[in-house]
């Protein structure tokens, strides 16, 4: 019998992650230019542009989204997207290095990427249901 409420939750999931890697790539220019991107570009030595770090959040953003609302390759897209929210509180959010409107204002954004991470962690415990491909394909 199909489980509609894990497939709903990784809908639910699933569309921060979409949505946000579509605005992402619809707007390169403008998070290439975020400070984050930038300072990341530098600690690797300008390895990378910032416009290449943008382009490769906004993949991993918008390829794990529709991996984990199909639910292909659950597990694995769980685990990137993890590490990346992690990333991302540590780069984007760190409220307890900030003063003034920064301090005020990151609490927030650090705890909803808290929850996300609880949800993903619950979909690799669980796994993606049986509405899934990886159950129609027989992956776990």
């Amino acid at each position: 019998m199909p489980n509609y409420s894990q497939a709903i939750g990784r809908v639910l999931v699933s569309a921060v992650f979409i949505v946000f890697g579509y605005l992402q790539f619809t707007h390169i220019g403008n998070y290439a230019a975020n400070p984050a991107v930038i300072k990341v570009s530098g600690q690797l030595g300008g390895v990378l542009s910032p416009t290449a770090i943008a382009y490769l959040v906004a993949a991993i953003n918008l390829v794990g989204g529709i991996l984990i609302f199909v639910g292909f390759k659950t597990r694995w897209a769980s685990i990137v997207l993890i590490a990346f929210v992690i990333l991302t509180i540590i780069y984007l959010h760190p409220f307890w290095t900030m003063s003034g409107a920064a301090r005020a204002g990151n609490p927030v954004q650090f705890y909803k990427n808290l929850a996300v991470i609880g949800a993903i962690l619950f979909l690799i415990n669980a796994g993606p249901g049986t509405c899934s491909l990886d159950n129609r394909f027989g992956r776990r």
